[in-house]
């Protein structure tokens, strides 16, 4: 209502109304303390995973730039003989 209007009693109740509406869908939208536990968990969980494949990842990376890319992946200068140790074929 705008001031120095007169008061309007179906006005108010169809604002009454609507702010009952509204906070219903709020109360819909809030989660309850065991959604928001759950939540919480799955975003943990999902971080801790994360965390481990990037530590791992930096490893790997280390380890590639300690002993050289190519003795890691094709087993050194000769391909054919890398391949063969990692297939186990003498």
């Amino acid at each position: 209502m705008e001031p120095g209007k007169k008061f309007d009693a179906a006005e108010f109740y169809s604002l009454i109304r609507a702010i009952q509406t509204e906070s219903d869908f709020l109360k819909q939208a809030v989660m309850t303390p065991e959604e928001q536990q759950e939540r919480s968990n799955v975003l943990t969980n999902f971080d801790n995973t994360i965390q481990a494949q990037v530590l791992s990842t930096i490893d790997h990376l280390a380890s590639y730039q300690l002993h050289g890319w190519r003795e890691l992946i094709d087993g050194g200068e000769n391909a054919e003989e890398g391949a063969d140790q990692a297939s186990g074929v003498d």
